[in-house]
């Protein structure tokens, strides 16, 4: 009796290995890369947003009541992390943001190359990608224009809005449709997309104000937002990766195969 090995190269008879077909194998490792990638460009995204905040908000270091100050927290803006006015700008500050929301875009969209998924997933998938491919082009569009960046302000808030509930609902199809992934997958999903929607609406209030919380009696902008964002990005990048190097040492068992348990 021959058994078919990765290389056409038959095995002895009664060998108890297990030899998974070549383009199994090669659909797990690209799944992996796809996974291993979006982690570590969250984790790029967030040390760029994290050194863009910190240089932006280093207006307020040594003396809060700074003029220069005071004009940073009633005119810092979101989506991403930019001071409205040119004069407010540290050098590089801006930049540095606009590059930390592209790495996050470029996050899933790597990843859905990568990653084999089904081909209704990668169309939804696809769909998720648009408005983070234009909160991506605001960014950028708001470093080279500020003033048409901020009159337009209310379009990027509702931009990022979108992008967060495309997200979830992208989530729900995944868990209920045909080409439904397991437990494991999903819980990665979630992490992975967290990561990605931080520079979205509800992601930059819910930042806003636990940041406020801390400093009610403050007057504007909380001071160091946006490091809320890089950690997220961070944190996220991280966690993909970990889970997916977990799930490489301990594979699937039958319980994590459906979401219904």
């Amino acid at each position: 009796m021959r058994s078919a090995t990765l290389t056409g190269t038959p095995l002895i008879a009664g060998s108890v290995m297990s030899i998974e077909p070549a383009a199994a194998v090669r659909r797990a490792t690209s799944a992996e890369n796809g996974w291993f990638a979006a982690g570590a460009l969250l984790i790029a995204a967030g040390v760029a947003t994290a050194v863009s905040v910190l240089r932006q908000w280093s207006l307020c270091s040594g003396n809060a009541s700074a003029e220069a100050c005071v004009a940073l927290r009633g005119t810092m803006n979101m989506l991403p992390i930019q001071a409205d006015t040119v004069a407010l700008r540290v050098a590089w500050s801006a930049p540095l943001a606009a590059l930390g929301l592209t790495l996050a875009t470029i996050a899933w969209i790597a990843f859905l190359i990568l990653t084999p998924l089904g081909h209704r997933s990668q169309l939804f998938g696809a769909v998720v990608a648009i408005p983070l491919v234009i909160m991506t082009g605001a960014g950028w569009f708001g470093v080279w224009s500020v003033e048409r960046w901020v009159a337009h302000g209310g379009t990027w808030i509702i931009i990022g809005t979108i992008s967060e509930l495309v997200g979830l609902a992208f989530l729900a199809y995944a868990a209920l449709s045909r080409e439904a992934v397991n437990r494991v997958i999903m819980q990665r999903l979630v992490v992975l997309l967290f990561g990605v929607t931080a520079f979205g609406t509800m992601h930059q209030s819910a930042e806003f104000i636990l940041l406020g919380l801390a400093n009610q009696s403050a007057v504007g902008v909380p001071r160091f937002l946006g490091l809320g964002t890089a950690t997220t990005l961070v944190l996220t990048g991280a966690g993909v990766i970990l889970m997916t190097l977990w799930a490489r040492k301990n594979p699937e068992r039958a319980h994590d195969v459906s979401l219904l348990g």
